[in-house]
């Protein structure tokens, strides 16, 4: 990870450096005089995996954006970028004012949470690039609470990570960070009067915050402080939760959970810990994990016991048990612990654990595998509250703590997905965030006396939304007879004659599903005549466990044969044809971008690798690779190194094909997937392509991985994305002139 400052380099090494990466010129397929990218170093490292032997030609760019050679080749290619994309300054332009006009129509608001007599949200107001904390009282009064515009550095932007207001909503804290970066300062504000707390604590990125009862102290994670010398690989190691009381000094915080805390508490090296409370329950859960899908451990203590090193651990849970990996591992409800369990259950179940008897073997069965998909568990007041995923869509049920039984549906204001809930044990009810591909998102409290939905009345309608668009919702027959769900967005008039610019994203990942939401910056595609699809990749989350384990590790292939299926369908049914179709995926998303076009350039005119994992045997090497091995494999291991080398586009490049025009976008802050991998990939294309067709890599010096951008980086990125992608599916409009 680079800090978002980065290594200042003189200007004379640096100028120096970029001379030497000079253009030279060639001329395109339509005759213009075109720049060439420039000439990357070539020094060649062989690896031995297991008598198999690797070449990677372009190792030294690993060095990072730190290396003064590498940061200059970054600034040269994205110089290239940028001429090349000139003669279309003019369309890109008018293209962005689309963009920003749609983007800017309503504030953008979401992650709305009810604290005490107060509702928190995030808001992008129009004409502004992050969003800021907002609040709004009994009353109806609606302010700002925290704007990290008050921490930008010059050209380096600070956006929001995450909040977490106390249990009566007196005090929030913040996780800022700048440049994109995620690596987050955490801040305490005061509710009432907006004034910022001294509290001020460095490398929380993954912090996951926690306030005790006592409104005065909280549980957070915090990075280890890394040596100057230490390996990339260092950065997820040794983090550990530790114990904040207001008003001390963060430095002398006692840790409470994670490696080296505790010897009768033995926590391996690498992964991620936290600490979660709940309101009114006499516990508190610690976890660990090693990242990404690994189920972890859960370990248990009485909270009044939970404030230092010598806090009594019991260890309840190991990944043998099967727990459900997700953003929320835990429902409390006083004494009794809510999971989720997969194990011989791909659609789930649901256990409960007395954790004043964490050993008892009978745990109680709350509700039993069905054929709907157990998303996820929430505790409120009144009732737990499940996410289900029923067929193609969702379903919100309330299972009542004293009368155990059937769940009962809760009725929804309309169909859509369920992005986000938040519930607490101090309120009845629960707050839904529902999405559609043709809807504006919009938040509703669930009352369950009166067993009513009521709009929130903090998410604006979108004058986005067209009754001329609509969303199909179709099915790609792909490999083993599976049949893929591609969601399909386009006018309700269009005619199939295969002359359609069409885009379409996957991802098929860890589980995570591509679920109905509004953007109101597609319609500047779609109003075009243009197609919008996304591809539910096996890998993912949308049918559950089973659907997950048929896209991973050594089933990965299927994960790039539905990319491909869903490239063949839109082309089958007259929505586009080769000519006419780009393809995009993101971050783990790269497996299967990068793999269709490898596989099958000839369907494609253009792709999109948006920070994307393109080689995945040297993504264990990078900071956050470790974290990842649970879900491609390890690339140490005799059996698994197949798998990694099999789903690595990097290493299937071959010299000489025709690929299609394909633009690389990365960011030098990421933190998750590091900007050589891009920069590899694309360098390697440039050398390998005897296409007419451009092959570019644009870079964001002020980004990391795309969540902490602002509204004006998505919006310039999807203006140079979309421009290049028009131009190459053959919109007339879009074609460059002398």
């Amino acid at each position: 990870m680079v800090s978002a400052g980065g290594r200042r380099l003189s200007l004379a090494v640096f100028l120096c450096l970029a001379a030497r990466l000079a253009f030279v010129f060639g001329a395109d397929a339509q005759g213009q005089t075109r720049a060439k990218p420039p000439m990357a170093r070539v020094k060649p490292v062989v690896d031995d995996y297991f008598g198999s032997k690797i070449t990677d030609p372009y190792r030294w760019m690993e060095a990072g954006s730190s290396d003064p050679e590498f940061l200059a080749y970054l600034k040269a290619q994205n110089d290239y970028t940028r001429s090349v994309m000139g003669p279309l300054s003019a369309q890109r332009g008018k293209l962005l004012s689309r963009l920003r006009e749609l983007d800017n129509a309503v504030a953008s608001v979401s992650s709305p949470a009810r604290a005490g007599n107060y509702v928190f949200f995030l808001e992008t107001n129009p004409g502004r690039r992050t969003a800021s904390l907002m609040v709004r009282d009994s009353a109806g009064s609606v302010r700002t609470l925290f704007d990290p515009e008050s921490f930008a550095a010059n050209d380096v932007h600070a956006a929001i990570d995450y909040f977490t207001p106390s249990d009566d909503g007196s005090l929030v804290i913040v996780g800022e960070s700048l440049g994109g970066s995620e690596n987050s300062t955490l801040r305490v504000v005061e509710t009432k009067s907006g004034r910022l707390l001294p509290d001020t604590i460095s490398r929380t990125q993954y912090a996951q915050p926690a306030w005790r009862e006592d409104g005065k102290s909280f549980y957070y994670a915090r990075l280890q402080a890394l040596a100057r010398d230490a390996p990339a690989t260092a950065v997820y190691e040794n983090e550990r939760t530790f114990l904040h009381v207001l008003g001390t000094d963060p430095e002398r915080d006692a840790a409470v959970f994670g490696p080296g805390v505790s010897a009768k508490v033995p926590i391996p090296l690498a992964g991620f810990t936290g600490v979660t409370t709940t309101p009114k329950s006499p516990y508190v859960i610690a976890f660990h994990s090693v990242g990404t899908t690994d189920p972890g451990d859960l370990y248990l203590a009485q909270v009044n016991r939970a404030a230092d090193a010598t806090t009594p651990w019991q260890k309840i849970i190991t990944p043998a048990d099967g727990v459900a990996p997700t953003d929320y591992p835990t429902a409390v409800h006083g004494s009794t612990l809510y999971l989720l369990i997969q194990k011989d259950h791909p659609n789930r179940s649901i256990v409960a654990v007395d954790m004043s008897q964490p050993y008892d073997s009978k745990r109680r069965i709350v509700l039993a595998e069905s054929s709907r998909v157990l998303e996820n568990i929430y505790a409120a007041q009144d009732a737990l509250y499940i996410v289900e995923r029923v067929g193609g869509g969702f379903a919100l049920a309330r299972l009542s703590y004293d009368k155990p039984g059937a769940p009962k549906e809760v009725a929804l204001p309309y169909q859509g997905a369920i992005l986000s809930v938040d519930a607490s044990v101090l309120n009845p009810g629960v707050v839904v965030v529902l999405g559609a591909w043709t809807r504006s998102q919009n938040a509703f409290v669930y009352d369950p006396q009166l067993n009513q939905m009521t709009d929130l009345a903090i998410m604006p309608k979108n004058p986005a939304e067209s009754p001329a668009i609509e969303a199909r919702e179709v099915l790609a027959p792909s490999t083993d007879g599976a049949q893929v769900p591609l969601s399909v967005i386009c006018r309700k008039d269009i005619i199939l004659d295969g002359s359609h610019p069409t885009l379409f994203e996957g991802y098929g990942a860890y589980g995570t599903s591509i679920d109905p939401s509004f953007d109101p910056r597609r319609l500047a595609w779609v109003e075009r005549g243009g197609v919008f699809a996304y591809a539910h990749l096996r890998g993912g989350g949308e049918f559950g466990e089973t659907w997950h384990l048929a896209g991973e590790k050594q089933t990965k292939q299927h994960t790039v044969d539905d990319m491909i299926a869903a490239a063949r369908y839109l082309i089958a049914k007259g929505y586009t044809s080769p000519e006419h179709l780009a393809v995009r995926g993101t971050s783990a998303g790269g497996i299967a971008v990068g793999g269709a076009i490898t596989q099958h350039p000839e369907l494609f005119a253009a792709a999109i690798d948006n920070v994307g994992v393109t080689d995945t045997l040297r993504f264990q090497n990078s900071p956050g690779g470790a974290a990842n091995v649970p879900e491609f494999g390890d690339v140490t291991k005799k059996d698994e190194y197949p798998w990694l080398l099999a789903m690595s586009a990097y290493h299937h490049i071959v010299r000489g094909t025709k690929y299609p025009a394909v633009m690389g976008t990365t960011g030098v802050n990421d933190p998750r997937v590091p900007t050589w991998m891009v920069a590899k990939f694309i360098t390697a294309l440039q050398t390998a392509t005897t296409a007419d067709r451009p092959v570019l890599l644009r870079v964001d010096f002020d980004a990391g991985h795309g969540l902490g951008s602002s509204r004006t980086q998505r919006e310039e990125q999807f203006a140079d994305e979309w421009t290049f992608l028009l131009w190459q599916t053959g919109d007339l409009e879009f074609q460059p002139t002398e």
